[in-house]
């Protein structure tokens, strides 16, 4: 008995390590990320999706602006 209580406060616990604020920024910093390994995948392959370049900047800096604001 008092074992699956103290099980189930550690399970609670670990559930909870990080708030919200952090685990939406997390989001955001790994969708950046993600952007920024397709950018140099372009660089270093001239003809792969050149045209997308310009809205995966601006998407970028759309990220980076919601980072900051909160």
């Amino acid at each position: 008995m008092i074992g699956y209580l103290i099980k189930t406060i550690t399970d609670i616990k670990q559930e909870n390590t990080m708030s919200k604020k952090y685990e939406y920024k997390y989001k955001l910093f790994t969708k950046i990320h993600q952007l920024q390994k397709r950018l140099y995948r372009t660089a270093c392959n001239p003809g792969h999706s050149e045209d997308k370049v310009w809205f995966r900047e601006m998407r970028i800096k759309k990220l980076l602006n919601k980072i900051r604001e909160k």
